[in-house]
């Protein structure tokens, strides 16, 4: 932007020059015998020269605004599906309390049904969050069966993979109304509040994650919930909440991927000067 704008000051320079040689030359004979006509023909070049070289930066920065954002895009979609196989990896494996190491490990994508979570009692109330679009609501007269139950869970969960967030968010919300008991509502709370965050819908996105916490506290997926937490106050830019997040997964998980993640955005809050 800055050579732009040099580029575009002597374009200027060079046009008001060549606008006062040619007044000049009008108004007065003697002075346009003087003047050197190759030399206001080099200076009619240069203002066109340096006009083109305005416009070719201009593209430029077009391009690599346009680049730019198809990075962020592909970043964002990149992070979801690292976070959903390390997520995954980690229900992989027994928790027995909210302060035992978590181990995180390499692995493909799991499917719906290896996302298993341990039966869970009835939610206490319904999620806070609002869909994205209200689920048509199912007839009271239909019975529920356990293969409803679970097709229920793995369209959301599908619809999640293939990075329709929309698709997932009302998926899971419509899950979550529907099957408030299942033994899959605190995995379809997490993943809700993940359809919302990778949309940057942090505000939806929080409340999701902090009803995981206060429903499901010894749910696998809390201590995943707990660090989304502090991203998400990282993202709305409430610097002490974020902190306060964060310190609490190195303290509860320590030596933990969570507890990396963590101490990585710790340290760039530091190099930010948030704290």
């Amino acid at each position: 932007m800055i050579m732009i704008g040099v580029i575009r000051y002597k374009a200027m320079v060079a046009s008001f020059v060549l606008a006062t040689v040619v007044s000049t030359s009008a108004s007065s004979p003697a002075m346009a015998q003087a003047t050197d006509s190759s030399a206001m023909a080099n200076l009619v070049i240069q203002v066109q020269e340096l006009q083109d070289e305005v416009r070719m930066l201009r593209g430029r920065l077009e391009e690599q605004s346009t680049e730019l954002e198809n990075l962020k895009r592909r970043q964002r979609d990149q992070y979801l599906d690292l976070d959903q196989r390390l997520s995954d990896t980690r229900n992989a494996q027994p928790m027995v309390g909210a302060g035992q190491a978590v181990t995180a490990q390499q692995g493909p994508v799991l499917s719906p049904a290896q996302d298993e979570p341990e039966v869970r009692g009835a939610m206490e109330s319904q999620s806070e969050v609002t869909p994205i679009e209200q689920p048509v609501a199912q007839s009271q007269s239909a019975p529920m069966s356990a293969a409803d139950e679970k097709a229920a869970y793995d369209q959301a969960f599908q619809a999640l993979k293939e990075l329709r967030y929309a698709d997932a968010a009302e998926d899971f919300q419509s899950f979550l109304d529907q099957y408030p008991n299942s033994e899959y509502a605190d995995n379809a709370q997490y993943w809700l509040g993940e359809s919302y965050y990778v949309t940057r819908n942090y505000d939806i996105a929080l409340t999701s994650f902090e009803t995981l916490i206060s429903q499901f506290p010894e749910s696998p997926k809390a201590p995943d919930a707990l660090l989304k937490i502090g991203y998400t106050y990282y993202e709305l830019e409430q610097w002490d909440s974020a902190r306060s997040a964060l310190t609490q997964v190195q303290e509860q998980y320590p030596g933990t991927t969570l507890s990396r993640l963590a101490e990585n955005r710790l340290r760039s809050m530091r190099m930010e000067g948030h704290y």
